[in-house]
């Protein structure tokens, strides 16, 4: 009967312990969202003075369609008059254009 009582109260400390680690990590992660995860990779971030002027290379006539937030990246839908749209994601703390995809069939030839 001894074993059993001192196996329940070992039993409450490591439930209690538990709960509390889960309570500190949700707190340290609901305070600062943007920090780092411990497994992912790690980046490292350039502090910029001014803002960054960014200049697509779109033909005249494009339109800039919609913008969208994705993660810590801005994605832009470019409308061209003649051809297929194209999507340019930005970082907007440094204003380097990091992917362009255009639509359209495969090898980049118009379908006749």
């Amino acid at each position: 009967m001894q074993i059993l009582k001192a196996l329940v109260v070992i039993m409450g400390v490591l439930i209690i312990a538990g709960f509390t680690y889960l309570g500190v990590e949700l707190y340290k992660r609901m305070s600062d969202p943007n920090r780092a995860s411990l497994t992912g990779p790690s980046t490292t971030t350039t502090v910029i003075d001014r803002p960054a002027e960014v200049t697509l290379d779109v033909p005249a006539g494009a339109r800039i369609g919609e913008m969208l937030a994705v993660g810590n990246r801005v994605l832009f839908k470019v409308t061209l008059p003649q051809g297929p749209d194209r999507l340019y994601l930005i970082d907007p703390r440094t204003g380097a254009v990091t992917a362009t995809v255009t639509a359209g069939p495969a090898g980049g030839k118009a379908a006749p």
